[in-house]
């Protein structure tokens, strides 16, 4: 071709020339372009294309656009059956080729790129071209007739003739087959343009390989080639199996921070001749806007310098920069300058941060790097990036749109420091919410950590609008956490008295009265139905602030509770006894006193009745100025002012505080009944074990009445709780009926008179209150006739009456028979018979005989043993010393001493009773009688156990006493001496120890046919 308006040929004859000349050049020749073909440019073919079309744009000054199309060629290779080809197409805008630039692309070790757009072109010296090498035979590049061309077919003619004269040389070529050195020899060329576009560059592609690896290629292309290659401005890829796709406004997909400067010359010192004119440096930093980028994703995993290097990168973002690079432009070399260039793209990272963090908040710590650098290149980029980000404001600040540096910044440690609430009502400067998997990297960038109990011990005041309630709010979801929990020991709380505590344990949370109207309701006037700050404070209580109750403070060990229970606290408890023992300043206890019932007011108002016994302790004043104990005071008007002597209330505490509150703190208004707590018996000689402050401490002779207990029921005994009327010591003489009456109708206080101490065992007692009425009243009384007992006492009219109370008049002692008395009561009745000698009613004496028979009976004991009983003497009943007495099953000792019937089995029981003797064997006659036999009728009356024989005395006489009839022995062995005819039938019945007999036995010594009848009437005696 004539036409070579690039001067190719020049070009060539000046290669050939020196291959000829030197065939060691064309061996070195050939051994670059397969290095820069095969090993450093592979896989860079569209790469290379996009970088020479950003040069020619910027060398052009105009934006830069490209079209990468790839199209069969129209032709198939050689061979019938060979593939079709394929063509390679990249048209761009921008400078076109022109002579210098075909000098370049054919000299391989200079570029015109190094000296026309230094500073302004990515190109290094030309050699990138090479690339296009590893793909193709045959290169064209140009426009129109403006066009050079590469081929393998045309390099290998141009050598014969250089090596028709070197043997060694041919056998070298030959030796390397299509690796010779192509890109050295340009050809004109033509090459068609397509409109809107200045250069194109065709790469015919060798076969099916390398068309697979433009494909690759192509679909590779997107955003960070355009990142990379500022001066293009779009991208066309039309590689023939769908629409073209365009890649274009790269800004709109990724966030971008640009930065560049001029270079320290000192810093080029090592570095190549040529590549010391580039005096500048740039830095690029592209953020995907999306999570998912757009195509490219593994090029932010490489440095781009400021195409892709084979450097490894650990950042979320792509990395574009003037790094120096070595001759494979696969890697960074090292040295001042690379240090200096990856300390300004740290620099340019945290800038590229900072300009996020106000939209991603803390997750932006989500975009430095963590783990070990990927290499060399990202280390030195990752330490300058992070020093820089240490001081970056980056991290916003909580409940606040203000960044603050990670060096200023603090976070809480624990999961409570990732909540925005509680951060906000800390108040703590620069305090920020770092999620969990984030602390490790705040960490790193300088960030403090706080402990949350650290924090809490500085808190003074809670921050924010809510004050404490939103305080408390923010954290309470965080308590469920133990460390939580115990971090928050020390947690302010506002008190109602004005004060601050410091932890909740221990504090009284108050429920609120259930409605106000309620209290309002129930109030007494003039006193308080809520407890004012100055009234907890005088009670000693640390009350949670109302405004500031919360539940977490409770899960902190606050305790909650109403009015109402607060009045039963130990804490009031300790307060109230501690107010009644006050021997100090008046005015001091007049204050507690007034704080106290105010706590009792308000309870009172929530619907209390009563407050628990203590509170009875408690000073009040008097009518008469004194101060007095409340349960030892009645109120002024009541029942209990006009039947029991006790001081009065003062009027003024009266019209203050109003009877519900003086009646719920023990002030006597009606009968008034104490509850005894865990009641147990003495054992005999032990002190009663008394409660302090309990309410056995306000009843009359309790200690002896426990002893009464011990007595009936044994020591020891368990009772549990005991009902007992209080204050009957302090009823007035003449009030007696009046407050019997209100015992009887009142439901507690008869309950407590009616209902008997029950033992474990089974065994009763009377209660406290009728056991002491009964000695108040004298003891039992008749209930109809009764011997030996006094009739109803006057104080019991009004029982008594024609509506009968029967049970009220048993359990103060009234009774319908002897047999009903207990012990103690036989002991009263005992002791207070007539004196020795007084003869006595035999059918009264009878029954008192009966009773202690069935006292006996039950196994009772009288303590202490009588001295006087009512027995059958020689001159008839009367009061005999019990010294003298014998307790006998018949009367045969009666003419000698005096005798206490009982039946024959109970003679030892009734004698072991009433500390007596039974009755002794009896002594002989003083003289001998005229035996008798016994009649036949006797014997079947009273059976085998009577004696075959008895003896008749004309004068019967027993230690010298005349007696009507005496028996020594018994049974069948006895002897029975009869001293008067009529005596004969008891002294038989008595020796066969049947004296209930003796009538039958009379009747059949009078009538012996009448023996029939009387052993069939036997049924009927006493003992059948």
């Amino acid at each position: 071709m004539s036409h070579d308006p690039l001067g190719t040929a020049a070009l060539r004859r000046a290669v050939l020339e020196a291959w000829r000349s030197s065939p060691t050049r064309l061996r070195e020749d050939a051994n670059t372009e397969e290095d820069h073909a095969h090993g450093s440019y592979r896989d860079r073919v569209v790469v290379e294309l996009a970088q020479n079309a950003a040069d020619a744009a910027a060398r052009a000054g105009v934006p830069g656009r490209l079209v990468l199309s790839l199209r069969p060629s129209g032709h198939r290779g050689t061979g019938d059956t060979a593939d079709e080809s394929w063509v390679l197409r990249a048209a761009n805008t921008g400078a076109p080729l022109d002579a210098a630039g075909v000098a370049s692309l054919a000299a391989m070790r200079a570029s015109a790129t190094g000296e026309r757009g230094a500073g302004t072109t990515v190109g290094r010296f030309g050699v990138g071209f090479a690339a296009l090498r590893s793909v193709s035979d045959e290169i064209r590049i140009g426009a129109g007739e403006r066009a050079v061309g590469f081929a393998l077919d045309g390099t290998r003619v141009a050598l014969e003739d250089v090596v028709r004269d070197d043997v060694a040389l041919a056998a070298d070529v030959a030796r390397r087959g299509d690796r010779l050195p192509v890109l050295r020899l340009p050809f004109p060329a033509v090459v068609e343009v397509p409109d809107g576009h200045d250069t194109v560059v065709e790469v015919v592609l060798r076969d099916a390989a390398a068309l697979a690896a433009v494909r690759a290629e192509l679909a590779d292309v997107g955003d960070p080639l355009l990142l990379a290659l500022t001066a293009l401005r779009e991208i066309t890829v039309d590689d023939g199996d769908g629409p073209p796709r365009r890649v274009a406004d790269v800004e709109e997909r990724w966030t971008t921070v640009r930065r560049g400067g001029l270079v320290d010359p000192e810093l080029l010192a090592g570095r190549p001749v040529e590549e010391r004119s580039r005096t500048s440096w740039a830095v690029t930093w592209a953020l995907p806007r999306a999570a998912d980028p757009p195509r490219g994703r593994d090029v932010l995993h490489v440095v781009h310098a400021p195409t892709p290097t084979d450097e490894p990168a650990t950042f979320p973002a792509l990395l574009l920069a003037s790094f120096p690079l070595d001759p494979s432009r696969r890697h960074v070399s090292p040295g001042a300058l690379t240090e200096h260039v990856a300390r300004s793209a740290g620099e340019a990272y945290a800038e590229l941060l900072g300009t996020e963090a106000s939209a991603r908040g803390v997750d932006v710590l989500s975009l430095v790097p963590t783990g070990l650098p990927a290499g060399a290149v990202d280390a030195l980029v990752r330490d300058a990036a992070t020093d820089a980000l240490r001081a970056t404001p980056l991290l916003p600040v909580a409940g606040s749109r203000r960044l603050v540096r990670p060096i200023d910044a603090r976070v809480l440690s624990g999961d409570v420091g990732t909540d925005p609430a509680v951060l906000d009502v800390l108040g703590v400067p620069d305090l920020v919410a770092v999620p969990r998997h984030h602390l490790p990297v705040a960490r790193s960038l300088g960030v403090g950590v706080l402990d949350l109990a650290d924090v809490v011990d500085d808190l003074r005041t809670p921050v924010g609008p809510d004050g404490w309630r939103g305080l408390y709010d923010a954290l309470a979801p965080h308590a469920a956490d133990p460390s939580v929990r115990e971090a928050l020991g020390a947690l302010p709380v506002p008190l109602a008295d004005g004060r601050t505590a410091r932890g909740a344990r221990g504090l009284v949370l108050l429920d609120a009265p259930a409605s106000r109207h309620d209290a309002d309701e129930l109030r007494p006037a003039g006193a308080r139905s809520a407890l004012t700050p100055h009234d907890a404070a005088a009670l000693g209580l640390r009350v949670v602030d109302p405004d500031a109750a919360h539940p977490l403070l409770e899960r902190l060990g606050a305790r909650r509770t109403s009015v109402r229970d607060l009045v039963a606290d130990d804490a009031v408890r300790a307060r109230v006894l501690a107010v009644a023992a006050a021997s100090d300043d008046e005015e001091d206890v007049t204050a507690a006193v007034e704080s106290l019932l105010a706590l009792v007011g308000a309870a009172v108002a929530t619907g209390l009745d009563a407050a628990p016994f203590w509170w009875g302790e408690l000073p009040l004043a008097t009518a008469d100025g004194e101060t007095a104990a409340a349960r030892s005071l009645v109120l002024p008007g009541s029942w209990a002012s006009g039947v029991l002597d006790l001081d009065v209330v003062g009027r003024d505490v009266v019209e203050h505080w109003g009877e519900p509150v003086l009646r719920a703190v023990g002030v006597v208004v009606g009968p008034a009944v104490h509850r005894v707590r865990d009641v147990l018996t003495p054992s005999p000689g032990e002190d009663p074990v008394l409660a302090p402050h309990g309410a056995e401490g306000w009843l009359s002779d309790w200690s002896g009445y426990l002893e009464h207990l011990t007595t009936v029921l044994g020591a020891g005994v368990f009772l549990g709780d005991l009902a007992a009327v209080a204050d009957l010591d302090a009823v007035a003489d003449d009030a007696w009926p009046e407050v019997l009456a209100a015992i009887a109708a009142d439901p507690a206080a008869r309950a407590a008179l009616l209902e008997p101490v029950r033992s474990p065992a089974g065994r009763e007692a009377p209660s406290y209150t009728a056991w002491w009425l009964r000695g108040e009243l004298g003891g039992p009384f008749a209930r109809g006739d009764v011997p030996f007992l006094r009739p109803v006492p006057p104080e019991l009219a009004g029982l008594d009456g024609p509506e009968t109370d029967e049970a009220v008049l048993v359990a103060l002692g009234g009774v319908r028979g002897l047999d009903l008395l207990v012990p103690d009561e036989w002991v009263g009745l005992l002791d207070a018979l007539p004196d020795l000698g007084t003869r006595l009613d035999a059918a009264d004496a009878v029954a008192l005989w009966r009773a202690l028979a069935s006292l006996a009976a039950r196994g009772e004991e009288l303590d202490p043993a009588p001295d006087r009983l009512p027995a059958l003497g020689p001159r008839g009943v009367e009061v005999a010393d019990a010294a003298e007495v014998v307790v006998a099953a018949d009367p045969m000792w009666s003419p000698l001493r005096p005798v206490v019937p009982a039946p024959a089995a109970l003679v030892g029981a009734v004698a072991d009773l009433l500390d007596v003797a039974a009755a002794p064997l009896a002594p002989p006659p003083d003289a001998a009688g005229t035996p008798r036999d016994l009649p036949e009728p006797v014997r079947r009356v009273l059976g085998d156990d009577a004696p075959g024989t008895w003896c008749e005395h004309p004068d019967l006489r027993v230690e010298g006493v005349r007696v009507p009839w005496w028996v020594v022995g018994s049974g069948a062995a006895a002897e029975v001496h009869v001293g008067a005819p009529r005596a004969l039938a008891p002294a038989l019945a008595a020796s066969a120890g049947r004296f209930d007999r003796r009538h039958l036995v009379e009747e059949v010594l009078r009538d012996p046919e009448s023996a029939e009848r009387a052993v069939a009437s036997s049924f009927w005696d006493h003992d059948a």
